[in-house]
């Protein structure tokens, strides 16, 4: 989320008292601004999403610029906003030339090597490629035994990843390929191309430096396809003063469809509930499981807009329906059947409990993740939420924007040595500790002070916290959390949906 951020060159606020903080926090959103245009200008990362820039920057950016056009109607906001807008629709997949894992060119935007996993043909069993996949630069195959192998997977800048000795011999519990879909962790190193389970001791003990592959992924279509659509309904708001835009509305909105509907095959039905599942050959871990809440919740605000703007009932529907895991999980709460609702994963799915299966070879065993939301993804969730409600206030209602709000403050805030500050995680029993962490989100927990409407006590504790901890590097999150603070101290919504 912080990758190649650059430092914040203005001092906080000087209280937090409301004024105080307001005009702090908007002049930090400016300059904010002003410091990624110039890099947005200049700088070869943000010319794609090869390495998550158009989502984890760009489009928190176009965001930032359209609530500070809106709290302050200054044009040269929504210019901006537009002009990035258009800067990622001309650089989809299809424009560029760039081509994905299965060899297509989409009009979506494609990440490389830090989000999407390399490959490389380690061997070969009656022609077939067999391949190691990893989310690194290289892999080394070592042979401590005849009968075993040890999987290292380095990645850039020297990170470095290993498995346990693992069998090769298809009997044994330690099977190598059971064992690396156990433990590879974020470094999603699999052993892939097997049809069945096979004697692997043809694998020799040497290194190998990986292809990089290219992948659009949901939750990056999802959050760029969301500031599209603000950045749309911006330009619909302001009418005629908005005339001198070089992209328009409906080419905002129409790029936005377009790509998440790359998509569309990979969001299934189970068990009634459609959600996005990971296609069984994607260059990642958890093939053809659920993925996790945040990946999901800006496509699931964007379809049911989209569904809106062009009288489309089944993209409207298709959006609702990708609301329903997590609403539920909150009426779980409201009923005492669940301690928190911060979940990873969707609670009670494959994902969730682990899953053993006979197919995909590569990834028999799939280990459940019970554990809550990290406290920088969780705010996705909630400013998701804030838009269904002003959406649709008959899919989420008051009471469950209270609820969040104090599900928030139990979960999420504690202090260290007298300043608030946040949980790493929502301190629930499955949760390892994050005193490591503690604190890793504080200077970008904008996005909370809006549940103030419904939680009085939101406003001074979001005030508190960016008084303590003004932003230190300037980032998508960063810019946006602060442009969310200038919006809560104005008493405006933080997203187009509400004008």
């Amino acid at each position: 989320m912080d990758h190649d951020s650059v430092e914040f060159d203005l001092p906080g606020p000087v209280s937090y008292r409301v004024e105080d903080v307001r005009l702090a926090y908007e002049a930090l959103t400016i300059r904010g601004l002003n410091i990624m245009d110039e890099r947005i200008a200049k700088e070869n990362q943000y010319s794609s999403n090869k390495d998550g820039h158009f989502a984890w920057d760009i489009s928190y950016l176009i965001r930032a610029a359209c609530i500070a056009w809106r709290v302050s109607r200054d044009s040269e906001h929504l210019k901006r906003a537009c002009r990035w807008a258009q800067h990622m629709i001309e650089r989809t997949d299809d424009k560029i030339g760039r081509v994905d894992w299965r060899k297509d060119s989409n009009p979506a935007w494609s990440a490389g090597s830090r989000y999407t996993a390399g490959t490389v043909t380690v061997g070969r069993v009656e022609g077939t490629p067999i391949q190691l996949q990893a989310a690194s630069e290289r892999v080394i195959i070592e042979r401590p035994t005849p009968n075993t192998a040890i999987i290292r997977s380095i990645r850039k800048g020297g990170e470095e990843w290993s498995s346990l000795e693992g069998s090769l011999l298809s009997d044994s519990p330690d099977y190598l390929p059971d064992l690396l879909a156990r433990r590879s962790s974020v470094h999603a190193v699999l052993l892939r191309g097997l049809n069945s389970p096979m004697d692997l001791r043809f694998l020799a003990s040497r290194e190998f430096s990986l292809v990089q592959q290219f992948a659009a992924h949901f939750v990056h279509t999802g959050m760029i396809a969301r500031s599209l659509i603000c950045a749309a309904e911006a330009l619909e708001a302001a009418g005629n003063r908005a005339n001198d835009s070089d992209v328009s509305p409906i080419e905002l909105y129409e790029a936005a469809r377009r790509a998440l509907m790359v998509h569309d095959d990979e969001i299934l039905a189970r068990a009634g509930q459609y959600w996005y599942i990971t296609p069984a050959d994607f260059p990642s871990r958890r093939l053809g499981l659920e993925v996790p809440h945040n990946h999901v919740v800006d496509a699931a605000t964007s379809f049911i807009i989209l569904g809106r703007k062009f009288r489309d009932i089944r993209l409207g529907s298709l959006g609702v329906s990708l609301t329903r895991p997590w609403l539920h999980e909150l009426a779980m709460l409201e009923r005492g059947d669940l301690p928190h609702p911060w979940y990873y994963y969707p609670f009670g799915s494959d994902s969730f409990k682990g899953v053993v299966r006979d197919s995909p070879v590569s990834e028999r065993e799939v280990t459940g993740v019970q554990r809550g939301e990290d406290s920088s993804h969780a705010i996705m969730r909630v400013r998701a939420l804030l838009e269904w409600q002003a959406i649709d206030p008959q899919l989420v209602g008051g009471k469950t924007l209270k609820l969040v709000a104090l599900a928030f403050r139990k979960n999420y805030m504690t202090s260290k040595s007298g300043l608030a500050t946040l949980r790493w995680l929502p301190a629930a029993p499955n949760d390892r500790s994050d005193k490591a962490r503690l604190g890793h989100a504080d200077t970008y927990s904008g996005a909370w002070g809006a549940l103030h409407r419904w939680d009085p006590r939101m406003k001074r504790r979001i005030n508190l916290m960016a008084y303590s901890h003004p932003p230190q590097r300037v980032f998508g999150a960063t810019v946006l959390s602060a442009a969310e603070i200038v919006a809560m101290n104005a008493e405006l919504p933080t997203n187009a949906s509400y004008d």
